[in-house]
């Protein structure tokens, strides 16, 4: 119950009406309970829709509709279901307790009935339909917190962003570059609902720290490619984003952004698996987009992430991030071509594309027509390398 001073209803089903009155008036000694009676099940199930009572006690034997059928309905009802059910019964035999118990039932009273067990029983439901109100009302107001909270932090998000885009040349466009390349890593990588979140919220404001440098250098509002000025702005970004609480964890992606996987990166010269996995998408990222001026066609772009493959970046995100600049980003690619997975590979299929492992070492290159031999190789390979992009092969 939320509300402490409210009666705890309670519906009595008998079709004796000697026991029907001695259970009542038993349950009328205590104030807290207010009592209903039936002697049918039927016009009890219909009462019970009426009054909602919080627990029932019933007959297990009546004519008609019996206790378990009585139960049965209860416990199938989307309102009523909540409630207790106590089964009144004079049988002892385990199989009519084991029936009670797949009817619903939660708990059971035998005949005769002694007025303390009866009280005590119905107490300890009581309290039991108390206890499931109170956290019903708990997670009600839970939910309506959690609401609040997104409607928050994506409040927060939102002027962020903006401030980011209003200060820093190009930001937006490049947000949206990285968001698309964010939600095809996040499906490739199969990140779970919370780290896409995450790392889409990070990835709209990994920019933000070029805020303080270009507003402290606001003659130089110009090209961000100064090594220095690349170091600055992870740390600077932690810095404006470390006071709001809710981004914690986005913070700490911004902090590591620029850590290279070889352990040659900064702030904290981290190697490898110690570099959130959030943070080594962003670092590919930042990547391109310090290196954009150099990258005239889509081919000088996938060279440049081959060559830092392992070093500057994680492998496996940089074969993501080559697939989706050559899947996504140039659609005419995939006409006469389609992918498959390892497990779809046959012999006489031709590479549309160079077959390499997550490590970033090569098995076949494009143009290779399949045989068995290859398929064992690949397969082999991928037991302790997995292959993580896609297969291309031509129609």
């Amino acid at each position: 119950m939320t509300d402490n001073n409210k009666k705890c209803t309670i519906l009595v089903v008998d079709d004796d009406a000697t026991q029907l009155l001695l259970i009542a008036q038993i349950l009328h000694g205590d104030k807290n309970y207010s009592v209903i009676t039936s002697q049918s099940g039927t016009d009890a199930l219909r009462l019970a829709e009426l009054q909602s009572p919080q627990i029932i006690i019933s007959d297990y034997y009546m004519p008609g509709l019996d206790g378990i059928q009585l139960c049965k309905k209860i416990k199938e009802h989307p309102i009523l279901r909540e409630g207790m059910f106590i089964l009144l019964t004079a049988a002892t035999g385990v199989d009519d307790k084991v029936k009670g118990l797949d009817s619903g039932a939660d708990e059971f009273i035998s005949k005769p009935i002694f007025p303390e067990e009866l009280l005590s029983r119905v107490r300890a439901s009581f309290r039991t339909v108390k206890l499931q109100e109170d956290l019903k009302a708990e997670k009600k107001k839970l939910a309506e917190t959690n609401i609040i909270l997104e409607e928050s932090y994506s409040g927060v998000l939102n002027l962020l962003t903006l401030l980011i885009g209003i200060h820093v040349p190009g930001a937006v466009k490049r947000a949206e570059q990285a968001q698309k390349i964010i939600d095809w890593v996040g499906k490739k990588l199969s990140l779970a609902p919370e780290e896409q979140q995450l790392l889409t919220s990070a990835a709209a404001l990994h920019e933000i720290g070029k805020i303080a440098i270009f507003d402290a250098q606001p003659e130089e509002k110009k090209a961000f490619h100064e090594p220095q000025e690349r170091m600055q702005y992870p740390l600077a970004g932690e810095s404006l984003l470390s006071k709001i609480p809710k981004l914690h964890d986005v913070t700490v992606l911004i902090r590591h952004q620029m850590e290279n996987f070889d352990g040659s990166g900064y702030p904290d010269k981290l190697m490898g698996e110690e570099i959130p996995v959030g943070a080594r998408v962003l670092r590919a990222i930042n990547f391109i987009e310090h290196n954009s001026d150099k990258f005239q066609t889509k081919d000088s772009l996938l060279n440049a992430l081959k060559k830092v493959r392992g070093s500057i970046l994680d492998p496996v995100i940089t074969q993501l991030v080559e697939e989706f600049f050559l899947v996504v980003e140039e659609k005419d690619w995939l006409i006469g071509k389609r992918a498959v997975g390892v497990n779809d590979l046959i012999p006489g299929m031709k590479l549309a594309a160079d077959l390499s492992t997550g490590s970033g070492t090569k098995l076949l290159t494009k143009d290779t027509v399949m045989s068995l031999h290859h398929i064992e190789r690949i397969i082999s390979h991928h037991q302790f390398d997995p292959i993580v992009a896609s297969i291309y092969i031509y129609e």
